[in-house]
């Protein structure tokens, strides 16, 4: 979900982003900041995280969404130096990377791409991480399945 920020009512160009993912779904676990399952604002450290008026500030925590429940992680701002983002990774759980500085190194080699300075690409990417894992998981109880079906098991 993409929206205007909430940092300053003025201000028409930042956007506030929405991470919205549904709860209770087989083979995913929403992502979260700090603590799973609470309801946190976080406006980072400037000496960690450099960004420019209007700021930078995250959310995370349960939601409704159109009678649903969901997790939602929200970055409201622009980041000045997307290299600093790894400060934030460091605070996300759940993100599907495989490494710890993956979702850094991806965002950094998109770093000219419309969105990667704001909330649209960080959430962009962590819907590919969290879209890599569940193909990964369905492809794999797939094989599993055919194994299991043609009785050839290793």
């Amino acid at each position: 979900e993409v929206l205007p920020t909430q940092l300053d009512p003025e201000d028409k160009k930042t956007l506030r982003v929405r991470c919205i993912q549904k709860t209770g779904i087989a083979d995913f676990d929403p992502a979260y900041l700090f603590d799973e399952g609470s309801t946190i604002e976080w406006t980072p450290c400037g000496k960690k995280l450099s960004c420019s008026y209007p700021g930078i500030k995250f959310a995370s925590g349960p939601d409704s969404f159109y009678g649903h429940d969901v997790n939602v992680v929200e970055m409201d701002g622009l980041f000045d130096n997307i290299q600093e983002l790894v400060y934030v990774e460091s605070c996300l759980s759940n993100t599907s990377t495989r490494y710890y500085g993956e979702l850094t190194q991806s965002m950094l080699s998109l770093s000219n791409a419309p969105g990667s300075d704001n909330g649209t690409g960080l959430m962009q990417t962590i819907a590919a991480f969290k879209i890599r894992e569940l193909y990964e998981k369905k492809a794999a109880a797939n094989k599993l399945a055919i194994q299991v079906a043609s009785g050839v098991t290793s």
